[in-house]
């Protein structure tokens, strides 16, 4: 996905925060030259973003924020993954995940036939939870956006998720962190939750009722509620 995901609910994160949207290489309008590595596009990041400031990071996203977190731990403040964990691929100490021959079977077939496979991704990331069209169609939309870059980007990305794994990122958190999980988000089941528990006991967990993978869009008003809520004892650059 690229920042179009965000515009619908952007108008109300800016009535709480100064917002920096960050696109990943071959998302949106980025350039796409080379498979990205997590250490340059941190790097990167560093380079654009307020020395200090709070982020939000959605699916691939919040696994970018936590590496920042990780690689950069003074310069933020607080974090929250939405729809987000260490690792999205199934082992043997690590359950609450994909398992690694659907992963294995969903990048191939994204590689041999992008389109039809990009809108299964949609109907996974709105499936299970309330129904809706209109949430679909713009996801759908979104994609469409420079499709053949953006495919070549969401390759990148699921090689990295193929690998990922901060688990060991996540224990050594200081700053304040949040995970916000959809109730039946079919990528990221909301039993990671006691994972992240027990991995770091400081972070907070809120369950958005009804959601999928998507909450900001099918729940805009409590995810925006929440992250309020969460960011009030911090600075208001998120």
């Amino acid at each position: 996905m690229n920042n179009l995901v965000w515009n619908n609910w952007l108008a109300l994160l800016e009535q709480s925060f100064r917002v920096f949207c960050v696109e990943l290489p071959g998302h949106g309008n980025s350039e796409y030259n080379e498979p990205w590595q997590m250490s340059d596009l941190l790097e990167m990041m560093a380079a654009q973003l307020p020395q200090q400031c709070s982020f939000l990071g959605w699916s691939l996203g919040g696994l970018v924020a936590l590496a920042y977190a990780n690689h950069f731990p003074k310069r933020v403040n607080r974090l929250v993954m939405l729809a987000s964990t260490p690792k999205f691929v199934q082992s043997a100490d690590w359950q609450p995940a994909q398992s690694k021959a659907v992963f294995d079977v969903f990048s191939s077939h994204l590689k041999r036939k992008p389109l039809p496979t990009m809108k299964r991704f949609v109907k996974l990331q709105t499936g299970g939870g309330e129904p809706s069209q209109t949430i679909e169609r713009f996801l759908k939309s979104v994609l469409q956006v420079r499709s053949e870059t953006s495919t070549k980007g969401l390759i990148s990305g699921l090689d990295i998720l193929s690998q990922a794994d901060y688990r060991l990122a996540l224990k050594k958190l200081n700053c304040p962190t949040m995970l916000l999980l959809g109730e039946k988000d079919q990528l990221v089941p909301v039993e990671v939750a006691d994972e992240f528990v027990q991995i770091n006991p400081r972070v907070a967990v809120c369950v958005i009722e009804g959601a999928t993978h998507v909450p900001f869009l099918s729940h805009p008003n409590e995810v925006s509620q929440e992250l309020v809520r969460f960011m009030s004892a911090g600075d208001r650059e998120l």
